[in-house]
């Protein structure tokens, strides 16, 4: 008999998260579950996964896109005291809308395939009012190092009190499995540990298709180049680092440009630390794309220089495609999936020397490149979605 499974995630707009949420739901076996989706923001034409949700999953959306823009129109404003006075209402509203509109979908699930087995809470949205919903097993699965995001304390402590209203939390690797033991000892029986599933076939396949790109990004893919491919957020993505050690082997006669893939809040303030290193010219801002692995293909290698990771996904997918990598051994996840050094270069986050001496060392010396080409292709296989899927079936099925 198939096990009523529903999954709550907060969006479908273009992300991370979002991506790894769309491989769990393609490669879930539909022939042990009853699956429905509850996404939380419905974004209108920034849903640009919904058309990737298989068919026969059953997608409820929450707050209507209405909504979510009158309450941004007042965060964008909230210096302003009536406007602060208004998201704060808006926030209220929104926090009990969604607590009431959640169990109405969940009987309206009910209805249709029983009581509910399963209750996935994929971005830990629901942590402040899960135990008001009703399923015989609530997951939750973490994809951020919490120290990292929560930093205060007293955040932190508040979430692991909300943690415990589950009857599972899944980490999404050793490292943060580990940190997550270490934070709440009361929790560790019930923490487990799954990768983030990888569709090679797609991957592979979007990697030669060059139909989303302009004539002119045509021909930027003909230069020679390294990627980094990240949202531009100066919080999490340390574009300084990234930047300068860039500068450092070009100072050391790479000439390869760095095309930077992605968009972000923080597009203006990294145009401004590409023109303060006098990179005009040499550093390349691509945009948001659906497709970075084209870009992945024909680059010479991957870089990454986060202050902290979820787990690093770009890191996979750049493995998948041979690249060599270079990345910062930031908590969570990149130094796993690295081995420590063994299927890519590792430097200390922040260290811009070090990743010039790195890039250099890669740019120059082909052999050594392609030997981490082979090894890190050779790692990728250890994330393939057929494997993974098995450690989620336990998760759900203990």
């Amino acid at each position: 008999m198939k096990k009523n499974l529903v999954v709550r995630s907060g969006s479908l707009r273009m992300g991370g998260l979002e991506r790894v949420l769309i491989e769990m739901l393609q490669n879930l076996n539909k022939e042990l579950y009853n699956i429905s989706l509850i996404i939380e923001d419905d974004s209108g034409n920034e849903n640009v996964f919904l058309n990737q949700v298989p068919k026969g999953i059953d997608v409820y959306f929450l707050k209507p896109e209405s909504l979510i823009e009158k309450t941004h129109y007042h965060r964008e404003r909230k210096k302003n005291i009536y406007h602060k006075l208004m998201y704060n209402l808006l926030m209220s509203k929104e926090h009990s809308f969604v607590i009431s509109k959640t169990q109405e979908v969940l009987r309206e699930i009910e209805k249709k395939y029983g009581e509910i087995d399963v209750f996935v809470d994929y971005d830990w949205g629901a942590r402040r009012y899960v135990e008001k919903l009703k399923a015989k097993k609530k997951i939750v699965w973490i994809h951020n190092s919490i120290p990292k995001l929560l930093k205060k304390e007293s955040k932190i402590v508040r979430f692991g009190k909300n943690l415990s209203k589950y009857d599972a939390v899944v980490a999404i690797c050793e490292d943060m499995k580990k940190e997550m033991e270490e934070i709440y000892p009361h929790l560790k029986n019930r923490i487990k540990r799954a990768y983030n599933p990888f569709n090679f076939k797609r991957i592979i396949d979007l990697s030669t298709d060059d139909s989303c790109l302009s004539e002119e990004q045509k021909g930027l893919l003909k230069d020679n180049y390294i990627i980094a491919v990240s949202r531009l957020d100066t919080v999490q993505k340390d574009y300084d680092t990234l930047i300068k050690g860039h500068k450092i082997a070009m100072e050391n006669g790479v000439s390869e440009k760095l095309y930077i893939v992605g968009d972000g809040p923080n597009r203006k303030e990294i145009e401004e630390i590409i023109i303060k290193n006098g990179l005009k010219d040499r550093v390349i801002l691509i945009g948001k794309t659906t497709n970075p692995y084209i870009w992945m293909k024909n680059s010479k290698l991957f870089v990454h220089s986060s202050k902290y990771e979820g787990f690093g996904l770009v890191i996979v997918e750049a493995a998948i495609l041979g690249k060599a990598i270079i990345s910062s051994d930031c908590k969570v996840g990149p130094k796993e999936i690295l081995g420590n050094g063994r299927y890519g270069k590792i430097f200390s986050v922040g260290d811009y020397k070090k990743l010039g001496e790195e890039l250099t060392e890669l740019l120059k010396e082909k052999d050594i490149r392609e030997k981490y080409e082979v090894v890190a292709k050779e790692r990728s296989k250890d994330f393939e979605a057929s494997k993974i899927m098995k450690e989620y079936d336990a998760i759900i099925n203990s």
